[in-house]
């Protein structure tokens, strides 16, 4: 009967590998948010970008300052 039961040692170190695994996937799921943020502000910009190119192009200053100031909120609130 005591073969089938885990040893204390056995245990912790099982224990500690469902922790490094648990750490790992945190990790990994970081990474992952990062790289989704990262794209999505990415393509918000280009095309914000586009957008102020083409309220220049029809001299449209209003949708031109809109747009600027939109850029402005971005590059504050993400640093870039």
């Amino acid at each position: 009967m005591l073969e089938n039961k885990k040893s204390y040692t056995e245990m912790m170190k099982a224990s500690a590998m469902t922790r490094k695994r648990n750490a790992e996937k945190s990790v990994l799921e970081i990474y992952i948010d990062m790289l989704l943020h990262e794209s999505i502000l990415s393509t918000r910009k280009n095309k914000l970008l586009k957008d102020i190119d083409a309220a220049l192009d029809c001299k449209d200053e209003t949708l031109f300052m809109k747009l600027t100031e939109e850029l402005k909120e971005i590059n504050i609130c993400y640093g870039t």
